[in-house]
C-alpha cells in the first residue's frame, strides 16, 4: 500500500518509473493505477496473487512491467488490448495457462516464462518463441489450430535483440539489479555492525559473526548468478 499526502499526489500521479521489489505486497493497490503516466513498473518478489481486471486499462503508458517471483496463477484479458507494454517479466509464477488475448498484444517484444508450469500454450509451442507464442494465442482466439514453422532459436526468454526499446530496458533491468545489491549490502553491513555491538555487550557469540557471514557470501553470489543470467 502506498499512502501519499496531498503534496504529493500530483507528482505521483506524474512518475513514469516506480519499483516495488520485495515489498511483501499481496495485491496492487489503488494508488499504483492512478498513475497513468508510469512507464517502467517492478513489483518483483512478492506475494501478488493477480492483477487487477483494470491493471493493463489505467495504465496506458506501461512499456516495462516485471512481476517475477509473485504468486500470479492468471492475467487479465484486458492485456491484449494494451497498445504500448513492450517488456514482460513473469518468471517464477504458478501460473499454468496465458490467456489468448495475450496474442493481440502486439508491442510486445520480450517475455519471460521461466519457472511457469505452463500447460498453455503446450511446451513445444513455447520452444518456439515470442512470435509464435503469440500466433498460437491468436488462432486460440478463433478456435484454429496453429501451425507454426520451428524456428531456429529456443528460449523461455525471447526478445529482438536489435530493437533499441529493448535495449534500453535490459540497461534498466541491470540497474535494478546493482540497485538491489546496494540495498544488500546496505542491510549487511548494518546487521554485521548490530552483530559487533552486541558482542561487545555479551549478547552475540563469535559464531554468531561467522554464520553472518557466511549468509552474506551466500548473498553474494546468488546476486551474482542473477546478473549474469539477465
Amino acid at each position: 500500500m502506498i499512502d501519499y499526502d496531498h503534496e504529493s499526489v500530483d507528482c505521483a500521479e506524474r512518475a513514469v518509473m516506480l519499483h516495488m521489489r520485495r515489498r511483501g505486497l499481496k495485491s496492487i493497490s489503488d494508488s499504483v493505477l492512478l498513475m497513468t503516466h508510469l512507464q517502467s513498473l517492478s513489483l518483483e518478489g512478492n506475494a501478488i496473487r493477480g492483477l487487477p481486471e483494470r491493471f493493463f486499462g489505467s495504465l496506458p503508458a506501461l512499456l516495462w512491467l516485471d512481476v517475477r517471483n509473485n504468486q500470479i496463477s492468471a492475467l487479465p484479458a484486458a492485456v491484449g488490448q494494451h497498445m504500448c507494454l513492450k517488456t514482460f517479466l513473469l518468471e517464477g509464477n504458478p501460473i499454468t495457462a496465458l490467456p489468448p488475448e495475450l496474442g493481440n498484444l502486439m508491442s510486445l517484444k520480450a517475455l519471460s516464462l521461466r519457472n511457469c508450469p505452463l500447460t498453455f500454450p503446450p511446451r513445444d509451442v513455447l520452444d518456439l518463441g515470442l512470435p509464435n507464442i503469440l500466433q498460437y494465442l491468436r488462432c486460440a482466439q478463433l478456435g484454429e489450430e496453429a501451425e507454426v514453422e520451428r524456428l531456429c532459436f529456443s528460449s523461455l526468454d525471447v526478445c529482438e535483440e536489435d530493437d533499441p526499446d529493448i535495449q534500453i530496458f535490459q540497461e534498466l533491468r541491470h540497474r535494478i539489479i546493482l540497485m538491489e545489491r546496494n540495498d544488500l549490502h546496505t542491510h549487511t553491513r548494518s546487521r554485521v555492525q548490530h552483530l559487533l555491538n552486541g558482542q561487545r555487550e555479551g549478547r552475540v557469540t563469535q559464531k554468531d559473526l561467522e554464520e553472518e557471514e557466511e549468509e552474506e557470501e551466500e548473498d553474494s553470489r546468488s546476486t551474482s548468478l542473477s546478473s549474469s543470467s539477465t
